[in-house]
């Protein structure tokens, strides 16, 4: 499913206040130049998505075809006519059809985890293919193809509309040896996360995650003993791995209509509030609200990853880090907005329960963070793996609540066990 360039409404309580403004037609009678109002019933029951805009490219109208969509609503007021249309204050008279409103959580789940993992699956390999392609141009000093970036980044935010648990525990998957493709695509997931739960959509939306996947590809043109030396690095050295930012602004510079969201998003994610950043030492004022956002879940990613030359913290324990570092080097209020939004417990972390059993959270809770939908996979008492039995902490006390989060090298597991 495309972006296709429609704003998801993200305003709690909206409604359409005339309904004389609003047509039905149908998919064959839909023109660039129309403004879709509001999804009808059947495309929210296919694409779980409700979303309005100004239809102002061709190929969106292709794509929603493709979907077998046959009727849309469209604004004849914000876009263009259609003759043939039926206004939808005739069809309210007649049958009581109602336009519907958009109200509730942003980061609600639309489809279930079962159904939306196996698309994240396909998500995340496309994704991680694509990272290694973009890696690979780059390095050779060629322009990347921004068109398959674009299209992997639908992808993303269309797998996270669905249910952002899906996608989200795939982060849990590390490989030492594919450190930077992975965080690559966990930084644009975390940034779909985190945008979406701040209210941001359409266009911004886009950019911030196409920005937030290509953030790091400057680091292809860093020396290759530098960028792989499994211990600390020298002065010198040191100095060479900060250049990787300035590398990739000019490899970003090579590829025609970047986002420019995407640029702020590569050129500040290494800036820090306190002017202790690279590589330009901006200040406060002077770092931009989506170079905050990058800087966020950039060093999120970073230190909950395996490295050649250290383990990565829990994610508990990461955001814990991370409020001290609130301040002064991150902001604090987009620090405590991740922390709502993946919870203290995100999708994929390692559990264990007050009754002992171990679980990995499948789907979290944010308003009740200790009582997520978790996957049973150990039982420490007996020394024996779970069949993966799927428990609502909110609807089955038995287990207990989380006790706290563990380190799967305590029980010998592996997130490929349990994932």
């Amino acid at each position: 499913m495309t972006r296709m360039h429609l704003y998801l409404h993200q305003v709690e309580g909206y409604q359409v206040t005339s309904m004389d403004n609003i047509k039905r037609i149908s998919i064959d009678q839909l023109k660039v130049g129309m403004y879709i109002a509001e999804l009808n019933d059947e495309w929210a029951t296919e694409s779980n998505l409700r979303a309005e805009g100004l239809v102002s490219r061709q190929d969106t109208v292709d794509n929603i075809r493709a979907m077998g969509i046959r009727q849309i609503y469209i604004d004849v007021e914000k876009g263009a006519d259609c003759a043939g249309g039926e206004p939808v204050s005739e069809l309210h008279r007649r049958s009581g059809e109602q336009l519907r409103s958009t109200t509730g959580d942003p980061l609600e789940a639309r489809v279930p985890f079962e159904q939306e993992r196996k698309q994240a699956q396909a998500v995340r390999e496309k994704a991680l293919s694509l990272v290694s392609d973009v890696m690979q141009d780059v390095k050779m000093g060629r322009s990347f193809d921004r068109g398959a970036v674009n299209a992997i980044t639908e992808e993303i935010n269309h797998s996270l509309i669905n249910n952002q648990n899906a996608l989200s525990s795939l982060m849990r998957m590390r490989h030492k040896d594919q450190y930077l493709l992975e965080h690559s695509m966990n930084v644009a997931v975390l940034m779909g996360v985190l945008a979406r739960s701040m209210n941001i959509a359409g266009e911004e939306l886009h950019q911030l995650v196409f920005g937030a996947f290509v953030h790091d590809i400057g680091k292809m043109r860093v020396d290759q003993n530098i960028l792989h030396k499994p211990g600390r690095l020298e002065a010198e050295e040191w100095a060479e791995m900060q250049r990787h930012v300035e590398y990739g602004v000019e490899a970003l510079k090579e590829v025609e209509q970047i986002p420019p969201i995407a640029m702020d998003i590569c050129s500040q994610h290494h800036e820090r509030l306190d002017g202790s950043g690279y590589p330009y030492g901006l200040s406060q004022e002077q770092i931009s609200r989506h170079g905050r956002m990058a800087s966020v879940v950039d060093v999120y990613d970073a230190i909950t990853a395996e490295r050649v030359y250290h383990s990565g913290m829990e994610p508990t324990t990461a955001l814990k880090k991370m409020l001290e570092w609130g301040g002064d080097h991150l902001d604090r209020d987009l620090v405590y907005q991740l922390i709502r939004c993946i919870s203290v417990y995100p999708a994929g972390a390692l559990v264990q329960l007050k009754s002992g059993v171990v679980a990995v959270v499948q789907e979290v809770n944010r308003r009740k963070p200790t009582r997520p939908v978790v996957r049973l996979v150990f039982d420490p008492k007996r020394s024996v793996k779970l069949a993966g039995q799927v428990v609502d902490l909110m609807k089955e006390d038995r287990l207990g609540e989380i006790k706290g989060a563990v380190s799967p090298n305590k029980f010998g597991l592996k997130p490929e066990d349990y994932l």
